[in-house]
């Protein structure tokens, strides 16, 4: 994934602050500070390697989400109308639901907090499979994240979209109650960097609409924490919950949430089945 960023980075002649992943680079530092110490001066093979997973996920992300702006620039064109046109035909209606929590603003708000909790729920997660019997659960869950993000990156050259707020023209009066992390901001992104008018990549935000990564960390999350007796049935909740407030607060069609799914179980799959020995352990 560093190859692959370098050379995108290169090839949409982009360039990166470093900057704006600082945030990500202190976890890495952290965590493999801690990892260093427990391999070296106080032998604990849990927190050594729990720790190492920790640092390979946090770089994960950061790769993915840097990889995510030289990808946006391919210029394939945006497959808003069919994404729209596929939740049509389940006969889901986007504004109907966006109506429904606008109406209900705690449960917007609600919504909003939930759909942030995925640093929270991703140290949790390392904590909780943290001991020898859990270990080769979380190399597996590592894996499949990887899995996952590359094969989200990968659709998204060729099925870009700009958005449910900016394709159903969305007004503001629609979602006044309501605050979503993405509306019509994403086209702009899509726009400038597509006609090279964004340069620099200053931050880490997402572009990626089909299939929704969020939908796919969401199952992730519920397939880590399930060997977790206490907290099994909260991670589900917590996360069918978020699930629901993707398409609200990541500007998602419902397709997307399918989608995502579907790279989930499928990354599951194979990480299992590629780690054939630390699957018996489990």
């Amino acid at each position: 994934m560093a190859v692959a960023t370098i050379v995108a980075f290169w090839a949409a002649n982009l360039s990166f602050a470093w900057t704006s992943a600082g945030t990500i680079l202190i976890w890495v530092v952290v965590f493999l500070s801690v990892s260093g110490f427990y391999r070296r001066f106080r032998p604990d093979p849990s927190i050594t390697y729990a720790t190492e997973c920790g640092a390979q996920l946090a770089l994960i992300f950061a790769f993915g989400s840097a990889l995510s702006y030289p990808l946006a620039a391919a210029g394939f064109p945006y497959r808003d109308a069919a994404l729209n046109a596929v939740d049509t035909w389940m006969g889901l209606d986007w504004r109907a639901y966006l109506r429904f929590l606008n109406e209900r603003p705690l449960l917007g708000t609600l919504a909003r907090l939930a759909y942030g909790l995925g640093l929270f729920q991703s140290i949790l997660l390392i904590v909780c499979l943290a001991g020898p019997s859990q270990l080769a659960r979380l190399q597996q869950y590592t894996f499949a994240i990887a899995i996952s993000l590359v094969v989200t990156l990968a659709v998204f050259i060729f099925v870009p979209a700009s958005g449910t707020y900016t394709f159903l023209n969305i007004s503001p009066d629609e979602f006044a109650n309501l605050s979503p992390v993405v509306t019509t901001d994403q086209i702009l992104r899509l726009d400038a960097l597509r006609s090279g008018e964004y340069t620099l990549v200053d931050e880490m935000a997402g572009f990626i609409t089909f299939p929704s990564f969020h939908a796919a960390l969401a199952i992730l999350f519920m397939w880590g924490f399930y060997p977790i007796r206490l907290l099994r049935y909260g991670a589900i909740v917590l996360n069918l919950f978020i699930i629901a407030a993707t398409p609200i607060q990541g500007a998602h069609y419902f397709i997307d949430l399918v989608g995502g799914t579907i790279v989930a179980v499928a990354a599951i799959y194979v990480a299992v089945r590629f780690m054939a020995g630390p699957a018996h352990q489990t």
